[in-house]
């Protein structure tokens, strides 16, 4: 029951946006359909105040919807295309989107808090493939997060260039 829940409200929440797609400013992400990953291993962890963790797999993540944006990024040769669920969908699924921030661990221990605001406020990606591909641990993959800084010069502040985790493994709840 809770699974129809999420997956009614994602669909309307997919639908309002796609009605206002029309006035969405530039740089803004917009769903696409994208062939299945196929069954695999779960990459990522989401964790609860009260200790529930959730593990999602390509599959897992994608099902919630994709998402595809064009943006640059902080690093040189990196800007481009990305695809992949927002990070807000993902959050409400795991039963964290009301948390005051999230910790996000790379696989190896890097960790960055990011505030609600930040996914409230921007379509954050949590991108699963660059230009249509699945991304390598070389390419900063398989998971990352990416910010549409093309939609607000504020996106461009260094403060936001620690909160671009790549080989991102797992997210936390945390009280901020």
């Amino acid at each position: 029951m809770k699974r129809l829940r999420h997956a009614l409200a994602a669909f309307a929440a997919l639908f309002l946006f796609v009605s206002a797609v029309r006035a969405a400013p530039a740089g803004a992400p917009y769903p696409v359909t994208l062939p299945a990953f196929p069954a695999g291993p779960q990459v990522l962890s989401t964790v609860a105040p009260d200790g529930a963790t959730q593990r999602y797999s390509m599959a897992d993540l994608e099902a919630l919807g994709t998402w595809e944006l064009t943006t640059s990024t902080f690093w040189p040769g990196d800007d481009g295309t990305y695809q992949g669920v927002l990070l807000s969908a993902l959050l409400r699924d795991a039963g964290l989107a009301e948390a005051a921030a999230v910790r996000l661990v790379a696989q190896d221990g890097f960790s960055q808090v990011i505030p609600r605001a930040d996914w409230v406020t921007w379509p954050v990606l949590l991108a699963s493939r660059r230009d249509g591909g699945a991304m390598a641990r070389r390419d900063k993959g398989p998971l990352r997060i990416i910010y549409p800084r093309e939609m607000d010069g504020a996106l461009h502040d260094a403060v936001y260039r620690l909160r671009w985790i790549w080989m991102l493994a797992r997210i936390e709840a945390v009280a901020e």
